[in-house]
């Protein structure tokens, strides 16, 4: 998706000028990967995966290696197949710091332990299954706000239920309900014209919506360390922060 493309672009651009030559301790985690894959054996390949495997909203992530093998050809097509196994160790795949270890521009990300941590790629297959979702996503919601060109997540905090959602050219909308409503009720909070701000170059961003004196921040964390939760929420009135709230669940 357009969202999705863009934010690929700025992070490939980013790392590609802080990257390194693999080094030799990790050649045979990633001689591994590219065996698996030349030998098309999906057990093999969901055995070096690190789970759950995060899929672009509103398509689940997956959750265990059973699920990869069902699901495979719904995120490795025989392009993205053919262009792992066809990968050369010394020229395609490079060591971004403590980020991992990455294939051309960082379609495919491995972690020093060898599992594969992110696919930054949708297959035909998984665009279809997004689109479904996308459609009954919107009829599921309240008629006010089931209008959008694209939904960016769906996440909840211990009392709120949060949307972002692109509206088209960069227009950001957040939505807000009490966690004890339903999508289908009216919003408590609807604000438009959302700003997204990437915090150096691991990816990490943030969206910010301003509300009169307040300001409403939704901090996405996409490198972090095992206890990082997914994101937060943080509620300023002028420049003093009044809330501050973690991700517990992110709709997918």
């Amino acid at each position: 998706m357009k969202f999705l493309n863009l934010t690929l672009l700025c992070l490939s651009l980013l790392f590609a000028s802080n990257t390194f030559a693999l080094e030799q301790q990790y050649h045979q985690n990633i001689s591994s990967i590219i065996a698996a894959f030349k030998d098309d054996d999906k057990a093999a390949v969901a055995a070096l995966v690190s789970y759950p495997l995060k899929r672009s909203y509103p398509v689940p992530a997956i959750n265990n290696q059973a699920e990869l093998v069902e699901r495979f050809e719904q995120v490795f097509d025989p392009q993205l197949t053919a262009q792992i196994a066809n990968s050369n160790i010394d020229t395609d795949w490079n060591k971004v710091g403590w980020r991992g270890i990455m294939l051309n521009s960082g379609i495919v990300w491995v972690d020093s332990n060898g599992k594969i941590i992110g696919i930054n790629y949708k297959t035909a297959k998984e665009q279809l299954l997004a689109k479904r979702l996308i459609a009954a996503d919107k009829q599921a919601l309240h008629p006010s706000v089931n209008t959008f060109a694209e939904p960016i997540l769906d996440w909840q905090t211990a009392k709120f239920r949060i949307r972002i959602d692109d509206l088209g050219d960069g227009n950001f909308r957040y939505v807000s309900w009490s966690i004890d409503k339903k999508l289908s009720d009216k919003p408590d909070i609807v604000l438009v014209n959302g700003d997204i701000k990437f915090d150096g170059s691991g990816g990490n961003h943030s969206y910010t919506f301003n509300n009169g004196r307040y300001s409403y921040v939704l901090q996405v964390t996409v490198i972090g360390c095992d206890t990082s939760p997914p994101g937060w929420l943080e509620v300023y009135k002028d420049d003093k922060r009044i809330l501050s709230q973690d991700i517990i669940n992110t709709g997918s």
